[in-house]
């Protein structure tokens, strides 16, 4: 019922309407309002008018070792003068670009420094209004800063991270930064108290290429860093399985003694990358058992110590873990 009254409701406005437009002089006098609301809207813009605009500012280049401690403005007010039409388009969204104060450009006297606004911006500021507008004045109309010299020192990065892999690939190396160092700038009492900072976590996943990355220093409250970034390298490699057998040694073994082991040698089981694979050598394993523990053991099972092998292999483990170890006296 509701539904049907808004219907009948909308045809009869519709067909008021409809009316409305074939009845001449109606249709006249609608025609010279909307005729003269923009004749008046065209007398309106054409006069001359003052308005502020607010221009964004955007430092650049600020000193790594120094800190403002006076507020920096962050817009210029311009006062413009000039027709209302040219106003107007000065108030569409971005209409002008942000004002550079570069501080490269600017030597600070006694911890202080001080630009008028005029000299800084007007070129910048004329160059981007109509041919008709003229500048009035600004606000701020000067830039005012004074700073105090911060302390830096030097201290390590740590890299936050965690990686996977696709099955078969692998860390082919060590993870390498550079710089893996940074300057690090603050208050002397500040500063002290931090011997490191680390970068912001990295993930990455399902890894199956060498990788270079750049990592952002995580940011400390009252500090800055040179750099602020880092770069990151990753290599990585398709693993492959492989082993040998190397010979067993047994260390501290007296010069009248002689020791036999059975067995005389074990395989090492290994994952080697495809770059490496050729290169491992049986000289770079040391696999060994102590003579005297063999002496002060009851048993003449010895467990097996791998001392030492190559970084570069991963999963590195012995076939067995134990051997026998008979002693014999030499004549």
């Amino acid at each position: 019922m509701y539904v049907n009254r808004l219907y009948n409701f909308f045809i009869s406005i519709n067909g008021k309407i409809k009316a409305l437009l074939l009845n001449k002089n109606a249709f006249i006098f609608l025609f010279f309002c909307i005729a003269a609301t923009i004749f008046w809207f065209v007398v309106v813009l054409d006069k001359e008018y003052e308005t502020r605009i607010a221009i964004p500012i955007q430092y650049i280049n600020v000193p790594v070792d120094i800190e403002i401690v006076n507020d920096m403005p962050s817009h210029l007010d311009v006062r413009i003068r000039d027709k209302g039409i040219s106003l107007l388009v000065y108030r569409q969204k971005n209409y002008f670009d942000p004002l550079v104060f570069d501080f490269n450009k600017h030597t600070f006297i006694r911890n202080a420094l001080s630009v008028s606004s005029s000299a800084l911006f007007e070129k910048v500021i004329s160059e981007q209004l109509l041919s008709t507008s003229v500048i009035g004045d600004y606000s701020p109309r000067t830039f005012d800063f004074q700073h105090i010299k911060l302390n830096k020192k030097r201290v390590p990065v740590r890299l936050r991270y965690d990686f996977s892999y696709r099955k078969q690939y692998s860390l082919a190396g060590d993870l390498i930064v550079s710089p893996n160092e940074v300057t690090i700038y603050g208050n002397k009492e500040r500063i002290d108290t931090i011997h490191y900072v680390t970068t912001e976590r990295v993930v990455l996943t399902d890894l199956t290429d060498t990788t270079k990355i750049t990592v952002l220093v995580e940011k400390l409250p009252h500090t800055r860093f040179l750099p602020n970034n880092v770069s990151v390298f990753i290599p990585v490699e398709v693993f492959t399985e492989s082993s040998m057998h190397i010979p067993i040694t047994v260390h501290n073994v007296p010069d009248n003694v002689a020791v036999r082991v059975i067995p005389a040698d074990v395989e090492v089981l290994y994952q080697v990358g495809k770059s490496m694979y050729n290169k491992v050598n049986p000289m770079d394993f040391v696999i060994s058992v102590d003579y005297n523990n063999v002496v002060r053991s009851t048993s003449r099972r010895q467990i097996l110590t791998l001392e030492k092998y190559p970084t570069y292999l991963r999963n590195v483990k012995l076939g067995t873990m134990e051997i026998d170890c008979f002693i014999e006296i030499k004549d």
